[in-house]
């Protein structure tokens, strides 16, 4: 059973903190409403087969249908900032949003970690699914009856204020939102119905036995930590400056390195047009969120939370205005530290700490913003800004201008970091072989102290780092941390499967590898420090573990049986993508790929 969990582990955990995150985040944070991005074009013409399965095809019509149904993927321009990253969340953890199933069953939705990012591979992922499962469930016996069929729309389109039923809202939405039938859409439902019913079939009889519960609760209860030295070449070139000279000496006879490694890396000697701005921001819904909620009280009151937040940014505006031009910077400082809404700048009076580029600006604030402060001369204020999640006004205090440099202009700073670097991997080797030495010979002195004597000679530089991977359980103890659990990771040092496997054979009595160990650049001497085995766990730990892992095992049991299913389908000639699909998703992909560049672009002008 462990083989099985520890491959499924991370995903149940993903589950329940993106059933949080829908929560939490659900007025804050742009979600995505079902939009007609990339599928506008196999609505409006004769459908296509794109998959032939046995039992149902899917073709262009369905497939619109499934991504009208399913979130966006956030857009190119949020791209590492944290509402792009709740969107990535919620899209990855989600399947056929705009028309949910029970809860319950999110928990076997596909591993967010194994989820495309192109929105038309992840649907017609979740529809040959649908398909396929639903199938199985008919020859299984499973039926969904029209009742259940009629309870499930009942319960998607009944108004929460009044208890009636949308009949309109629901037959347009069907007819004009996904651009189908109310017969298919059904079916569709009835699909996903038997999906449900053939995985409470295969997992019903799931259960964690005494014996898993026992062998799991013991090695969560099994911990061992360890202390490291890690000599880096990157931290040791530092201990090893040359002087200007020593470097215009090195690089008279290796320009030719210098000049390939500048090519290999001449992005990052540019320097791009940057913009010092101070922000200042009023939270509000998120626009796109309102526009998927059918419920005419939660848009109502979104619109209300945006119409005041437009009133403030509109008061604040007016102060500032009325300032003289000479102190509204520091008008702009004040109102901002005490009005803001922006937790990263609100202390700074709004200032970010370094001049940003338009596609950074993009991301982290909103698309309008960086428009606007791309038409701005320094010293000027915006007006109030509408952005999705919010209203921005944003005072510009200079500009950056953007600089393209060459090899000439570089060389000496190239010159300097490559000598230092050839002198510390020259050094590298004999300064790890003391360490481990060190090690050896004084196992009961603190590795911090040894470190310490080995960079007293580099002073003030401190090129061999003390690191300690804390207690490290054989297994997690509870659902809270299987997010981040891999048994192979071992914290401080990285993912490792081989070198983790070597450290597990140290013991109390021989506590340090006898070799210097090698991960990327770097080398390592790791000693055991601590390894606690108790004696059994008692009944309340057991009972606690079966609860705990009764529902990853389910899950992994479905993911299992689901990739088995597939695979046979595929083998026996039941599932069939055509060349139809695969372009369709080429597309996407040069779409996304191309607003990458552009914002790329945008960024460097």
């Amino acid at each position: 059973m462990l083989g099985l969990l520890r491959k499924y582990s991370q995903s149940v955990i993903i589950y329940v903190l993106f059933g949080i995150i829908i929560i939490v985040f659900v007025f804050t944070f742009n979600m995505g409403g079902a939009g007609d991005s990339g599928c506008g074009q196999a609505g409006s013409s004769p459908a296509s087969v794109l998959v032939e399965l046995d039992g149902q095809n899917i073709d262009s019509s369905l497939l619109y249908m499934g991504l009208a149904l399913t979130l966006d993927p956030p857009s190119p321009a949020k791209m590492f900032s944290p509402a792009g990253y709740q969107e990535e969340m919620m899209y990855r953890s989600t399947r056929f949003f705009r028309f949910k199933g029970e809860p319950g069953f999110m928990l076997y939705n596909q591993d967010p970690r194994q989820v495309a990012s192109v929105k038309v591979r992840k649907v017609a992922d979740d529809l040959i699914e649908t398909i396929l499962v639903s199938e199985v469930a008919q020859a299984n016996g499973l039926r969904a009856t029209p009742d259940e069929i009629r309870a499930r729309v009942l319960k998607e389109f009944t108004d929460p204020s009044t208890g009636k039923f949308r009949k309109d809202s629901y037959q347009n939405f069907v007819r004009y939102g996904l651009r189908t039938t109310l017969g298919r859409f059904e079916d569709f439902v009835r699909r996903e119905i038997l999906r449900e019913r053939m995985i409470e079939m295969i997992t019903a009889p799931v259960v964690v036995t005494e014996r898993e519960a026992t062998e799991a609760a013991i090695r969560a209860s099994n911990t061992r930590s360890y202390r490291y030295l890690e000599i880096s070449p990157t931290l040791l070139a530092e201990a090893m400056q040359p002087t200007l000279a020593e470097a215009q000496e090195w690089l008279a006879n290796n320009e030719a390195a210098a000049k390939k490694f500048f090519e290999d890396n001449e992005a990052s000697y540019q320097i791009q047009t940057g913009y010092d701005i101070s922000m200042l921001k009023k939270s509000a819904a998120s626009k796109r969120m309102m526009a998927a909620f059918e419920d005419p009280e939660t848009r109502q009151a979104m619109a209300a939370g945006r119409a005041d937040a437009k009133h403030a940014a509109e008061a604040l505006l007016a102060e500032l205005e009325g300032a003289a031009t000479g102190d509204r910077a520091a008008t702009f400082e004040r109102l901002a530290k005490a009005s803001s809404d922006d937790s990263s700048t609100k202390d700074n009076g709004g200032r970010y700490q370094t001049a940003l580029e338009l596609a950074t600006i993009s991301a982290l604030l909103d698309p309008a913003v960086a428009n606007a402060i791309s038409q701005m001369a320094p010293n000027e204020m915006t007006k109030v800004i509408e952005g999705d999640s919010g209203y921005y006004i944003v005072y510009l205090h200079g500009i950056r201008p953007a600089q393209a440099r060459g090899f000439d202009d570089v060389k000496n700073s190239i010159a300097l970091e490559l000598l230092a670097l050839e002198r510390a991997k020259g050094k590298a080797d004999s300064v790890a072989n003391d360490a481990l030495a060190k090690v050896q010979a004084n196992a009961e002195m603190p590795m911090a102290e040894i470190a310490a004597q080995i960079n007293s000679q580099f002073a003030p530089h401190n090129p061999v780092r003390f690191g300690e991977t804390g207690d490290m359980p054989d297994m997690p103890t509870g659902l809270t941390t299987l997010v981040s659990w891999n048994p192979d990771d071992i914290p401080g040092i990285g993912n490792n499967p081989e070198l983790a496997k070597k450290i597990r054979t140290l013991t109390i009595e021989k506590p340090v590898l006898p070799d210097i160990e090698r991960v990327g650049d770097s080398q390592f001497i790791i000693r055991l420090e601590s390894a606690v085995v108790p004696s059994g766990p008692d009944a309340e730990a057991i009972a606690k573990v079966k609860e705990e892992l009764l529902p990853l095992k389910r899950q992994a049991v479905y993911h299992e049986w689901y990739a088995a299913l597939k695979a046979k389908a595929a083998k026996d000639g039941n599932l069939v993508e055509k060349a139809t699909l695969s372009k369709i998703v080429e597309e996407e992909v040069r779409a996304r790929n191309e607003a990458i560049q552009s914002l790329i672009s945008k960024g460097s002008d």
